[in-house]
């Protein structure tokens, strides 16, 4: 079985991916940690990568889609996935159909204050990409010790721009996977584990 997780920026992606890796024991693939991967050198196309996440707008869904293609040709899987932000558009959708089958779409929802908050609040972990709030007056990685930093997108600015793209271009992707029926709807700021665990319990 194999799960996109959607949900607009800030929406608890990495929470609840984290959970179902470890509670369905699946392979975790965050489209965003593979763009900014390939964001990093001195190539033109790192550059292009570079310079587009960092406006918040998305990349082409050609090159997004070959990234991920080359990926899970690199690790041998396609099956057990839990695709994390991704697919972001139709045109996605449909070169993904030629190398991956989805079953189910997880879409986290939450209002556009609460992701402002978590957003121009939020810190990173660069080393194990766990994600903190400045509100808790964290510094520290309480997993790994190590010093935590601000993502240089997550500004105001970029946010509005990300959430235009969202309405753009993935909710279409949404409403596409609606009418094939494997849509699940989850407030993340509510209990999102117990949710979670009604939607799974009888695939996983």
């Amino acid at each position: 079985m194999n799960i996109v997780l959607l949900g607009p920026p800030a929406s608890g992606k990495g929470t609840c991916s984290e959970y179902l890796e470890k509670k369905c024991n699946m392979t975790h693939i965050s489209m965003g940690d593979l763009l900014r991967k390939a964001a990093k050198g001195n190539s033109r196309s790192a550059q292009i990568i570079n310079e587009v996440i960092s406006q918040g707008k998305i990349l082409s869904e050609d090159i997004t889609a070959d990234i991920l293609q080359q990926h899970l040709a690199k690790i041998g899987l396609y099956d057990n996935i839990l695709l994390d932000g991704y697919p972001r558009g139709m045109i996605s959708v449909e070169l993904m159909k030629k190398f991956l089958t989805i079953d189910l779409v997880i879409v986290l929802e939450a209002s556009l204050e609460e992701i402002k908050k978590r957003v121009l609040n939020r810190l990173i972990c660069p080393k194990c990409k766990s994600v903190y709030s400045k509100l808790n007056g964290t510094t520290v990685c309480d997993k790994c010790q190590t010093e935590l930093v601000t993502r240089s997108d997550d500004t105001e600015e970029v946010l509005l721009t990300r959430m235009d793209e969202y309405q753009k271009f993935t909710m279409p992707v949404i409403e596409y996977y609606q009418k094939l029926g494997i849509v699940k709807f989850v407030d993340s700021q509510k209990d999102i584990y117990r949710q979670l665990d009604v939607i799974i319990n009888k695939m996983c």
